[in-house]
């Protein structure tokens, strides 16, 4: 019985110290893509970004996924 437990002990200290000197696998992280652009870029709104806020409060503002929901052949109540 105390082979056993020196055994186990044994191989868990193995594990462990065997587990130290594993080296990363992680890469080194770079990017080697280009920079993004920013969303407010583009042609609609020409680099205004307070306009580009303004439009996409607005658009969020009109989607609506519960008010205006009719089932086929229900008619919309007040």
């Amino acid at each position: 019985m105390k082979f056993l437990a020196r055994l186990a002990a044994a191989g868990a200290a193995a594990a462990l110290v065997a587990a130290c000197t594993e080296p990363s696998q992680d890469p080194a992280r770079s990017y080697a893509g280009k920079e993004d652009a920013k969303a407010y870029s583009g042609d609609a709104f020409k680099g205004d970004k307070a306009k580009w806020e303004s439009a996409l409060a607005a658009r969020s503002e009109a989607q609506n996924d519960y008010g205006n929901y009719r089932a086929a052949g229900k008619k919309k109540t007040p």
